[in-house]
């Protein structure tokens, strides 16, 4: 590596990242603990160790590659990235930077001799790691002596492969940096040794020797430490085991809490059925009866036939008399709410409720989607202690739960995960909890069925939105 680009003095965990000649090290570090110095150091070694290489440093969002990744590139080396996100250097390697979006062209045609992955908790899932796995391969540098002339094989022809420039056979690494994020695939793969040939190094900023930091710096992460005890655990002491921050809808101690809790039956609690209907593939249709904010029973199965479906809520319907009926009102869910408003009694037709996830939030101001509102609104009654979920078969349903996260939009709107990413994350659709948060939603916004509008479809429809349904 070229020493003369950027003077270092690496903490003891920075440096046995910087040295690691495992195929997969990771460094997992708090606030302040330099992970993306050291990962772009690494990087650097990488590139000018072994001549004509190639390798990858990927973000997941491109704002945060280029505002972030690139600038901090440009900082610490005083290379500017050029426009098509790459950097090459005299030695012919190359550097490229790269988000999610373009992984699907960078996983099918190049040859990678490393590639790292900073703030890889950000991914939900392994997915991007194991593709750009597939392709670190790469063999095509030409092999020089001692001497820097170039080995030749026998018939003349330069011998070709990853070497160094002393001409040793060379490594291919791929690397990630991270900040702790509970049990999430770093976790499992690095901290609990998941994958193969990998090297866990962990750092927090109680690494560096007194002064380094800025003291004004060192006196707030003291004052976090009473004022946001779970914040400083997570972010500054690196815990694994905090779950309780703000980018968890519901915390897990809150959704633990919720088994099995012994909640008061009042009269004026609503009977809500929630159903989710199955669409496709390995999706589940899934119906929960509520007792106001408790979970009382659940029917899971794997029928997709609409009446079927149909059938099984009017059943529960006659059970227990239901206040209200609430039915994901996108792909299938639209026959299943009209067959049942077909079933029913004419003054019984207003407690069926459709509900898309994609409109406008009622509360504009707050949130983007009406499935944000609803899932926030789910994330309070826990939070509060309100809800009960059933004392045995919750696993799913729980793990279902803990994996939504939400963040700011640019407009300060709180967005919730996208479906999509919770479906790589767990390796099916979160129907169950779908479910739960709509009946949640239902029974604190619905009515007694004594009061409930009986009217044709256009006032019904607009007395359920008024209701904010």
């Amino acid at each position: 590596m070229n020493e003369n680009i950027w003077n270092i003095y690496p903490t003891e965990p920075q440096g046995r990242f910087l040295t690691s000649t495992a195929r997969f090290p990771g460094f997992i570090g708090g606030w302040a603990s330099g992970k993306t110095m050291i990962g772009i150091t690494k990087a650097m070694k990488m590139t000018y160790d072994y001549p004509d290489n190639l390798g990858i440093i990927f973000r997941k969002k491109y704002t945060d590659l280029a505002d972030s990744t690139m600038a901090d590139f440009t900082t610490y080396t005083g290379i500017k990235v050029k426009s098509d996100k790459s950097v090459t250097f005299p030695n012919g390697s190359k550097i490229l930077f790269h988000h999610l979006d373009e992984l699907s062209g960078v996983a099918q045609n190049i040859n990678l001799g490393w590639f790292m992955i900073e703030q890889a908790e950000e991914l939900e899932s392994e997915d991007v790691f194991n593709k750009l796995r597939g392709r670190l391969r790469r063999t095509n540098g030409v092999r020089k002596d001692a001497d820097g002339n170039t080995v030749l094989h026998a018939s003349g022809e330069p011998i070709r492969g990853l070497f160094d420039i002393y001409g040793n056979e060379g490594m291919r690494q791929a690397f990630i940096i991270a900040n702790a994020k509970g049990h999430n695939w770093v976790w499992r793969n690095w901290v609990m040794e998941g994958l193969g040939n990998s090297e866990c190094i962990e750092g927090t900023y109680l690494d560096h020797p007194p002064g380094r930091l800025p003291q004004d710096f060192m006196d707030d992460l003291e004052e976090m430490k009473e004022e946001s005890p779970a914040y400083y655990r997570r972010y500054v002491l690196n815990s694994h085991e905090e779950t309780d921050t703000e980018d968890v809808c519901i915390p897990y101690d809150k959704l633990l809490e919720a088994v099995g809790k012994d909640l008061r039956d009042y009269y004026s609690d609503l009977i809500v059925i929630s159903c989710d209907p199955a669409e496709k593939g390995k999706d589940k249709s899934v119906i929960g009866v509520f007792k106001g904010l408790k979970l009382i029973e659940k029917k899971i199965t794997q029928e997709k036939e609409l009446m079927t479906t149909v059938g099984n809520i009017m059943t529960l319907h006659r059970k227990y008399s239901a206040d209200c009926i609430i039915i994901d009102d996108i792909g299938v869910g639209t026959g299943v709410r009209s067959s049942l408003r077909e079933q029913l009694d004419p003054e019984e037709t207003g407690i069926v409720i459709g509900f898309n996830s994609c409109r406008i939030a009622n509360d504009k101001r707050h949130f983007a989607r009406i499935r944000d509102e609803v899932w926030m609104h789910a994330a309070k009654l826990f939070k509060e202690g309100l809800v009960s979920l059933p004392a045995h078969d919750s696993d799913n349903l729980i793990e279902e739960l803990s994996v939504h996260t939400y963040d700011p939009n640019s407009k300060g709107q709180t967005c919730v995960c996208r479906k999509k990413d919770v479906k790589k994350a767990i390796g099916h659709s979160p129907d169950e909890a779908d479910m739960l948060v709509m009946g949640l939603w239902a029974a604190k916004k619905g009515r007694k069925r004594e009061f409930a509008f009986a009217g044709g479809y256009d006032e019904q429809e607009e007395d359920i939105l008024r209701r904010g349904l």
